[in-house]
């Protein structure tokens, strides 16, 4: 049988991977964006944990869970160093607005 601890660890993952999910969806802001992609990055992480606990296989768990985070902090600085470059390019943080001015043409 699984423990509550696993069963809080599962909603909470999901919660973590639905909001996520739901900050990648609205595609307004890239700010949000980008830490939308954090926390689909860290339900994951979780996910692997508790299935590492389950299994009893927690240091192969572990040792992807490192991995993941390691992956997760070079795609977080090279997003965040594109959106500071489309800040500076468009003035805006707006996806929307930003997809108007280069179809249009403008700057």
């Amino acid at each position: 049988m699984i423990s509550s601890v696993a069963i809080v660890g599962m909603i909470i993952a999901g919660a973590l991977f639905a909001i996520g999910l739901a900050c990648l969806m609205a595609r307004r802001n890239l700010i949000k964006m980008v830490m939308g992609l954090e926390f689909l990055g860290k339900g994951v992480s979780l996910i692997f944990i508790l299935g590492g606990y389950l299994s009893g296989e927690m240091g192969l768990s572990q040792a992807v869970v490192f991995t993941i985070i390691a992956i997760e902090a070079v795609v977080a600085g090279l997003a965040l160093a594109l959106v500071i470059l489309a800040r500076k390019r468009w003035q805006t943080f707006d996806s929307a607005a930003i997809f108007r001015l280069t179809r249009g043409g403008g700057t």
